[in-house]
């Protein structure tokens, strides 16, 4: 987990995420599954695994109706919670390398033994970017690993011996809310998601990590890299771990200018898209709150929406009408 045990926990959660461990430890793949299997035990939705959604689609009356890959649904409201992190976000330079190139999204990586070439050049240093560099240096498996550096930044685990997300909380950044002068300019920082150590000094300290700047081009040489370097394609496979974006084309609507805006976002108040009577969002983000994608401000953000149905259909939260 990217986040310490203290932040992880849903509303009305009787059991705590990686009992008996420190809170502001993080927890791990275990303790996450453990803890929500037995919410989903005690909240004891309707389910339906394994299907695909193919399209949601607003009709003349204001219903919506769900079109899956083996039946059909109707309903007054749709809650959309394919979250952040579906769709890898992958630079058009991927379709410029040549079939001998391995390449991969950080998606679609697992462990080390996926990749056999002597050489592999890891894209982006977020999370993800320094957390696979740091298994592929650990791993000795290769002859070079090469980390090209995003500019995200690494925040330090603590201050002056405080936890730094603790400190975070004491201090509100973590409700910091979306539309205020400071969310704001959270929102427009193009530096990608804050991650937590190993830094990429660290790796290259630790493990050998050679640091090249962003990659920019490509040529016969190589991969271009805005410091100057450049990446030779012999014997190399490419992680890419550039992210995610979010992708709602398969929501039909008329006015669907009124609902999304030119990138695609949703435009919304909180998750309650006013242009779409009936759609609603959860797990956006910056939905509410600088966290609303992740589980601290999911839940918080999943009421409100809970509420505005309930409001719009005068229906408690908690009754068990089906809308």
């Amino acid at each position: 987990m990217n986040t310490p045990n203290f932040m992880n926990a849903l509303p009305g959660a009787e059991a705590e995420f990686a009992p008996g461990a420190n809170r502001n430890a993080q927890g791990t793949k275990a303790d996450a599954i453990r803890y929500f299997e037995t919410y989903l035990s005690a909240v004891d939705p309707q389910l339906r695994e394994g299907i695909e959604v193919t399209s949601v689609t607003q009709d003349l009356d204001n219903r919506w109706r769900i079109a899956t890959e083996d039946s059909n649904y109707e309903a007054q409201n749709v809650v959309i919670c394919t979250g952040a992190l579906r769709h890898p976000k992958i630079p058009a330079i991927a379709d410029q390398l040549p079939e001998s190139v391995p390449q991969m999204h950080s998606k679609e990586y697992r462990n080390p033994e996926q990749i056999d070439t002597a050489h592999v050049l890891v894209v982006g240093s977020g999370s993800s970017g320094v957390q696979i560099s740091e298994e592929l240096g650990r791993s000795e498996r290769y002859d070079r690993v090469t980390l090209a550096v995003s500019g995200v930044r690494i925040l330090p685990m603590e201050i002056i011996g405080i936890p730094i997300i603790s400190l975070a909380k004491r201090l509100g950044i973590l409700d910091l809310r979306a539309n205020s002068l400071l969310g704001k300019n959270f929102a427009k920082a193009d530096r990608g998601y804050p991650a937590f150590p190993p830094s990429p000094r660290i790796l290259a300290a630790r493990y050998d990590v050679e640091l090249v700047g962003k990659v920019t081009g490509i040529d016969g040489s190589g991969l271009q890299c805005s410091d100057g370097h450049i990446v030779p394609l012999e014997s190399l496979c490419v992680v890419w771990c550039t992210g995610f974006k979010e992708n709602h084309d398969f929501i039909e609507l008329a006015n669907r200018n009124r609902a999304f805006d030119a990138s695609g976002r949703p435009i919304h108040n909180r998750g309650v898209v006013a242009a779409a009577p009936g759609l609603y969002f959860v797990g956006l983000v910056f939905q509410h709150t600088l966290f609303s994608q992740d589980i601290y401000g999911v839940g918080r953000d999943a009421e409100h929406v809970a509420q505005h149905i309930a409001t719009r259909h005068m229906i408690s939260p908690s009754s068990d009408t089906q809308s």
